[in-house]
């Protein structure tokens, strides 16, 4: 058992020494960063657009970071979902509720829907 553990202990250590010699190799013949082309005419431009444009947001985010967390959103739907699950017909709800009446036929077939399942989930 010693003695294959000390067969694979060498054959990696070959492995690596393999690897460190074919990096070795392939970077001395990589091309120096010098020989690199020089960037496009719009480059500086575009460098300075982009730090304006972290300068300028930098504040709002520092802002947005520092704030206390917003208020809840309320649900523009609330009151329409409770009117049909009272029964009211759609057109009804859309009046009283404030929303579309394609908007209330849509909750009307989502809340039916919702029913339908928690029935037979039951």
């Amino acid at each position: 058992m010693l003695t294959a553990f000390v067969i694979a202990q060498v054959v990696f250590d070959v492995a690596i020494v393999v690897l460190g010699a074919v990096y070795l190799l392939t970077r001395a013949r990589a091309v120096p960063a010098s020989a690199a082309p020089p960037p496009p005419d719009w480059y500086p431009q575009m460098v300075t657009l982009a730090q304006d444009l972290m300068a300028a947001t930098e504040p709002v985010m520092d802002r947005l970071e520092s704030t206390a967390p917003a208020a809840p959103v309320v649900d523009p739907y609330a009151e329409a979902r409770a009117l049909l699950a009272t029964g009211t017909p759609p057109d009804e709800v859309a009046a009283r509720a404030g929303v579309h009446p394609g908007e209330a036929r849509l909750l009307a077939s989502v809340l039916a829907a919702g029913r339908r399942h928690a029935g037979r989930s039951a």
